[in-house]
């Protein structure tokens, strides 16, 4: 041995496997502590709540829809610049859930739903009270405003109580929420507008804002990992650092675009729910103006869109948990053979897309059906069938990708959905505004056929991700600590 050349000794060596040893045992222990503090039954209402809460959003996006020509004619205005009531909410909608999700990060969960609920009802009792225009679309916006709050800081409240192998079940019941009020808004609006009149629409959504918010006053706890921890012993896994009001902005939020996975995961997102979207607003043209029906039956006819979102939903989260929980076994299989592998278990994020391709599939096939059933005024039964394809085929996939996105990014779960939110409500403002002008040029058949192709191009797009994602991750980021 050369003289330069120290010889570890026997204590050093001793120490090194002393620390390693405790290191283990720390992370044994902290294996033992439960996830979330909150029993079953808990999280269960914490997960019906914020459902109930996330489908005030969208209801009060539709629910007004079939009463908007008495709108119109009450306000005396024009059927172009009453569209803009429609507009302005979807993008305020878009904007808002950014401002919110931050808060959320930084005061907690809890008083973000009380507030925004608060902020929602005062726009509600506005539009209830509005004698013009711009009065109903400033009073819109507000009631936006408020309603958004859920549509980030709700998956944020999943991720916060249920670990990765859950959350999708979890994550399948809470967007029902935002998923059903396409569907239920016209069907409860019709009825309330064609026999109570309009601006009771507005009266009871200020009702049922006023309960959520009571409701997350007295009701709901908190739920924000930090938070919580300082209180309950739980596992100390994406618990998000706190940040200063200068590290809250929205503007970086959104450019987490910046990253292949997300831009190609956003893009899929925006397409896919500009379709469905723009289809459930299109319907009761189609139902009242096709179909000869009530503005009350048109409403009726969005319960096949409905059914599909709760099967497709639901279907869909258990089916990702079971997709991350096979995996694992697999990997804890070969672990078990090769000894050296057993502390480096990770499930890659892009397990949870495996099974997207079938939900996206499902809801092609309903939306080009469905266009060309509409173009040649056929079988009003097979249009329903449709309805049922495009909500369960939506709902379906957007368990793959709202788990995904989460996912990759564990500690802001609530702001990284306010983004999702984002770039799919600006899209969805977008094509709803184009619709009218493009089936009055081209046709209904034509027009369902342009958003069936740009919604197969964004799912063609995907690819990269589900199969190569996890490489460019690793190459252009973001990475992701998954367990």
């Amino acid at each position: 041995m050369s003289r330069d050349t120290v010889a570890p000794s026997h204590s050093s060596t001793t120490s090194k496997h002393s620390v390693d040893a405790e290191k283990k045992a720390a992370a044994a222990d902290a294996q033992e502590l439960p996830y979330s503090p909150f029993s079953a039954k808990t999280r269960a209402m914490i997960v019906i709540i914020t459902a109930l809460t996330g489908l005030v959003s969208p209801l009060s996006a539709n629910m007004y829809y079939p009463s908007i020509t008495k709108v119109r004619d009450d306000l005396h205005t024009t059927q172009s610049a009453i569209t803009w009531t429609i507009t302005a909410y979807v993008i305020a909608m878009a904007v808002f859930p950014l401002l919110w999700s931050n808060l959320a990060d930084f005061i907690g969960r809890k008083p973000v739903y009380a507030l925004s609920m608060l902020i929602f009802t005062c726009g509600s009792v506005g539009c209830a009270l509005s004698r013009s225009l711009t009065a109903l679309i400033a009073s819109r916006v507000v009631q936006s405003a408020g309603s958004s709050a859920v549509q980030g800081a709700g998956a944020g409240t999943i991720s916060d109580i249920y670990p990765r192998e859950q959350r999708g079940t979890a994550l399948g019941i809470y967007y029902l929420g935002p998923l059903l009020g396409p569907c239920l808004g016209p069907l409860i609006g019709g009825y309330i507008g064609q026999d109570v009149g309009w601006r009771w629409v507005f009266w009871v959504l200020a009702i049922w804002g006023g309960v959520m918010m009571l409701l997350a006053l007295f009701v709901l706890p908190e739920t924000h990992r930090r938070m919580v921890s300082k209180k309950h012993r739980i596992q100390p896994v994406n618990i998000p650092p706190l940040l200063g009001l200068k590290d809250n902005n929205p503007l970086l939020d959104i450019a987490t675009a910046r990253y292949p996975v997300i831009a190609l995961s956003m893009l899929h997102f925006a397409m896919l729910f500009g379709t469905y979207f723009t289809n459930a607003t299109a319907q009761p043209l189609a139902y009242e103006g096709i179909y000869g029906l009530s503005q009350g039956m048109a409403g009726l006819c969005f319960l096949s869109s409905g059914v599909g979102c709760v099967v497709g939903s639901i279907s869909g989260g258990r089916v990702t948990d079971l997709l991350l929980k096979r995996r694992r076994r697999e990997l804890e299989a070969a672990a078990a053979v090769d000894a050296e592998r057993a502390e480096e278990i990770k499930v890659s994020a892009e397990t949870r897309l495996g099974a997207m391709w079938i939900g996206t599939g499902v809801f092609l096939c309903g939306v080009i059906i469905c266009g060309w059933l509409l173009e040649h005024k056929l079988s009003l039964a097979g249009v329903l069938v449709t309805q049922f394809f495009i909500g369960g085929g939506m709902a379906f996939t957007f368990q793959s990708l709202g788990g995904y996105v989460i996912d990759v990014f564990p500690t802001r779960s609530a702001r990284i959905t306010g983004v999702q939110n984002f770039w799919r409500s600006a899209w969805a403002a977008v094509i709803v505004q184009l619709f009218p002008t493009m089936y009055t040029n081209i046709g209904w058949g034509w027009s369902y056929t342009v958003m069936f192709f740009l919604t197969l191009m964004s799912l063609m797009l995907m690819q990269f991700v589900v199969f190569r994602g996890s490489a460019l991750r690793e190459r252009f980021g973001p990475s992701a600590d998954l367990q």
